[in-house]
């Protein structure tokens, strides 16, 4: 039997877009934004960015990626509130995580990690 219709129980998918779904994040900048719906992570070169993420809107998917990675630095993210995890570190450019986002109580739980030279770390 095929499915025909994809539900959600208990959450709604935000499906809005916005003019562009990309924001470009610099190097040094420590909070990770929640407007859009894909990051790109510029990681400085020098140390480790300790990188925030604020609650973001159940039902809300965010991927964020090391697009640019300056040389030697990691970003660690710590969310608010997250189930699973503590924090998810960029390393190499090109890491990539796949948040999504629960409700208040659960937070941000992590649906996929891909890394170029090894499996991004998490955490717990």
């Amino acid at each position: 039997m095929k499915a025909k219709y994809l539900e959600f129980l208990h959450h709604t998918l935000i499906t809005e877009q916005l003019e562009s779904p990309i924001v470009s994040v610099a190097a040094d900048v420590l909070v990770i934004p929640v407007t859009h719906p894909y990051v790109r992570k510029t990681i400085g070169a020098v140390g480790a960015e300790a990188l925030t993420l604020a609650n973001g809107q159940p039902g809300q998917l965010l991927v964020v990626n090391d697009y640019v990675d300056g040389g030697g630095g990691a970003g660690s993210i710590t969310p608010a509130t997250c189930t699973g995890f503590a924090t998810a570190v960029l390393d190499q450019a090109g890491d990539t995580f796949v948040f999504y986002y629960v409700d208040d109580t659960v937070g941000w739980i992590v649906l996929g990690a891909v890394g170029v030279a090894a499996q991004p770390v998490l955490t717990v």
